[in-house]
C-alpha cells in the first residue's frame, strides 16, 4: 500500500522476478507488450493486468498474487494508492495480515501514505514494514533515506504502530530487492524480501469462539439443512449450539457437504471449523431465518440496540447525525440510526476537525 505512483505494482512485479517465480514466457509477453507501445519495459505490468492501469500507469482494483516461498505460502495484495480507490485499498487490506508501506524516497511521505497508515492502524494491522523506493532516483542518498525513514517512523508512531523494518529500494535495479544492493553501502539492514519473511501468521480463527453465519435454509432430501459459512472457531455433531438474535438452542445431529461424498468414499464431516461453508441439521425444528448467528451458548455473542463504533467515511456526502444506513453483519443486514458523532479526525494530519458531520476519507 502506499500513495499512487510509488511503485508499489512494479516493486511486487521486481520481487517476483528476482525470485524466480514468474510463468515461463512472461516477461517475453510484457517486453513485447512495451515494444508495441514504445515504452521501457514496465515491472508494474506484470501485475497491472486491466488496459486502463496500463494506459495510465495506476493500480485500480486489488490484485492478489499467490507465492510459494520456502515453506510456506504468501497472498500478496496489490492495493491501489489513488485517493479514488480508497475504498479497494480498505478492502483489500482488511484481508491482510501484514502491511508492507511503499514510499517513494524523491517524493516522500504524501497525503495517501499518511491515509494509509493510518487506516493500518484503523483496521487492526500490526505488523508493518515500509519500502523506500526509487532510491536510484534520488541518487542512494543515505541522507534523503534518513529523512523519510524518520517522518514515516514519527507519522506511525504517534497512530500507535511499530516499523518492523525500513529498506531502502530500487525495484528498476533490483537492489535490496531480494539481493543486497551494491550501491548503498551505508545500509546493513534486511532486503525486502527478508523484512516481509519476517512477518508472522495471524493466530488461527479456530481458536475464536464459534461464529456460524447462516446464509439460507435447504429444504432437502425431507431434511431441512441449515447453511452457512464458520468464520470463526469450530464445532462437532452433538455439539448444542444458539441461534441468535432469536435466542433458540438445538443440538447438531450432522454436517452436510456438497456434492455428498460415495458410499465408499470418507465418511461424513463430524466437525466444522473456521472457513469452510457447511450445511447442519439439527435435533428439532427451529423456525431459522437468513442472517442468523449461531455459537455455543457459553460463549454467545453480546446483543445490543447501542453501540459507539469507529467508522472510517467513504460516502460522497458527509455522514451527519441523524443518518439512516444500513449495517451488514455477515449474512445480516440491519437498518440503525446514528445518534450522535463524538468526535472527527483527519486521517492524514491526525487533527481533530470542526464541524457536526463526518467528510468523506474521515474517521
Amino acid at each position: 500500500m502506499g500513495h499512487v505512483g510509488h511503485g508499489k505494482s512494479t516493486l511486487i512485479g521486481r520481487l517476483f522476478h528476482d525470485l524466480g517465480a514468474l510463468p515461463p514466457g512472461k516477461i517475453e509477453a510484457i517486453q513485447a507488450m512495451c515494444e508495441r507501445r514504445g515504452m521501457p519495459f514496465e515491472w508494474a505490468f506484470l501485475l497491472d493486468a486491466l488496459q486502463a492501469e496500463r494506459d495510465q500507469r495506476i493500480t485500480i482494483e486489488t490484485a492478489q498474487i499467490w507465492l510459494r516461498d520456502r515453506d510456506r505460502d504468501i497472498i500478496f495484495i496489490d492495493a491501489p494508492g489513488h485517493k479514488e480507490f480508497l475504498r479497494n485499498m480498505v478492502t483489500g487490506a482488511a484481508g491482510a495480515d501484514a502491511a508492507l508501506l511503499v514510499i517513494d524516497a524523491g517524493a516522500g511521505v504524501e497525503e495517501q501514505s499518511r491515509r494509509h497508515g493510518y487506516l493500518l492502524h484503523f483496521l487492526g494491522l500490526r505488523q508493518v514494514a515500509v519500502a523506500v523506493t526509487k532510491t536510484d532516483l534520488a541518487g542512494y542518498d543515505k541522507t534523503r533515506f534518513a529523512e523519510v525513514a524518520s517522518v514515516i517512523t514519527s507519522h506511525l508512531a504517534n497512530i500507535g504502530l511499530d516499523i518492523s523494518a525500513i529498506v531502502p529500494v530500487s525495484a528498476r535495479q533490483g537492489e535490496n530487492v531480494v539481493a543486497q544492493a551494491k550501491t548503498m553501502g551505508w545500509y546493513r539492514g534486511p532486503t525486502l524480501i527478508e523484512a516481509i519473511r519476517g512477518f508472522k501468521p495471524l493466530p488461527s480463527l479456530r481458536d475464536l469462539p464459534l461464529r456460524l453465519a447462516i446464509q439460507d435454509v435447504y429444504n432437502f432430501d425431507q431434511r431441512r439443512i441449515l447453511v452457512g459459512r464458520v468464520e470463526a472457531g469450530s464445532f462437532n455433531v452433538g455439539d448444542r449450539l444458539l441461534f441468535s438474535p432469536a435466542n433458540s438452542e438445538a443440538r447438531v445431529v450432522s454436517i452436510e457437504t456438497w456434492p455428498h461424498p460415495r458410499p465408499d468414499a470418507a465418511p461424513p464431516l463430524t466437525e466444522a471449523a473456521a472457513g469452510q461453508s457447511v450445511g447442519i441439521t439439527l435435533d428439532r425444528p427451529l423456525f431459522i431465518e437468513r442472517g442468523a448467528l449461531a455459537s455455543h451458548p457459553e460463549r454467545a455473542p453480546l446483543e445490543t440496540e447501542v453501540f459507539r463504533a469507529r467508522l472510517f467515511w467513504l460516502g460522497r456526502e458527509p455522514l451527519a447525525a441523524g443518518a439512516r444506513l444500513d449495517m451488514k453483519i455477515l449474512a445480516a443486514r440491519a437498518h440503525v440510526t446514528l445518534e450522535a458523532i463524538e468526535r472527527v479526525i483527519d486521517p492524514g494530519e491526525l487533527d481533530p476537525l470542526t464541524g457536526n458531520a463526518v467528510p468523506r476519507h474521515a474517521e
